[in-house]
């Protein structure tokens, strides 16, 4: 099969980077295709290449004539330079490659979380699926307070998860922090408490309360450190990535906690029916 020339692959690099809005590279792939003032146009290098050919395969022309040194030094150099473009583009090529397949793998992952997330909620806490439609609509746009309000629309959605699975108490509960056991708030106002204490009543793996736990109180200290900046007038503290962010932890958040609502319903399922010998 032949090989097509590097400048015609040059065009198809810098078509790529236009389309994939690499502009720095699109210029580099442009300059590098073109030539200048200081080096050659891939297409000028091509023909060096050539006429150096043509010099090894003339019985006219000896390579140790004059002009015949000349052209072979010329193809040597050129052989050396577009073999580097080659190399650049390449590289380009299979990173960008492999980046959009991570891309819809990523896609198509969070896709599959956010169906299963969004149907289970949905019976659990309605308005919780409400607050999470409009949060898409703050993260395309391009105002600062519109994240600030994608990541108070999360913070929303924790406290309805955890109003519906740990509803307020006004008991404590003694939990170790900083090598010191204290006691906990389970108030209206301290929503991670409570979601904490509800996987620690519910998942029998104390790996699995560890990480999400961790998950939890982070996710918490932040969410609540951009509230409480809101509330004083800022919303410069929230960026666009970490208003993503917010989104993709509360996704996943609130999937762990429904997983442990549903083996909690279908262990009573099957306890109700063994006690009624159904």
């Amino acid at each position: 099969m032949a090989q097509a020339p590097l400048s015609s692959i040059g065009l198809k690099a810098v078509r790529l980077a236009r389309i994939l809005s690499d502009s720095e590279v699109q210029q580099t792939f442009m300059l590098k295709n073109a030539g200048g003032t200081a080096t050659k146009s891939t297409e000028e290098l091509e023909n060096a290449i050539a006429k150096g050919r043509a010099v090894l395969q003339s019985t006219l022309q000896l390579p140790w004539r004059y002009d015949g040194k000349w052209a072979l030094r010329d193809m040597d150099n050129a052989t050396e330079e577009l073999a580097s473009r080659r190399a650049l583009i390449y590289e380009y090529a299979i990173r960008k490659h492999y980046e959009i397949r991570f891309s819809g793998l990523a896609d198509d992952v969070f896709g599959r979380i956010r169906s299963r997330i969004d149907s289970s909620i949905g019976s659990a806490v309605p308005d919780a699926v409400r607050k999470l439609t409009s949060v898409h609509d703050n993260l395309v746009s391009d105002n600062p307070e519109d994240w600030s309000n994608a990541a108070h629309s999360c913070r929303r959605v924790l406290q309805d998860l955890a109003d519906y699975v740990f509803p307020p108490q006004r008991e404590t509960r003694s939990r170790l922090v900083d090598g010191r056991q204290k006691e906990i708030g389970l108030g209206a106002d301290q929503y991670i408490n409570r979601l904490i204490a509800y996987i620690e009543d519910s998942s029998g793996s104390s790996r699995f309360r560890e990480l999400v736990g961790s998950h939890l109180g982070y996710m918490g200290a932040r969410l609540d450190a951009l509230f409480n900046a809101a509330q004083k007038g800022s919303h410069s503290t929230v960026t666009k990535e970490e208003a993503d962010r917010c989104v993709v932890y509360t996704y996943l958040l609130v999937g762990d906690v429904l997983s442990l609502t549903s083996e909690r319903d279908s262990s009573n399922e099957a306890k109700v029916a063994h006690e009624t010998g159904s």
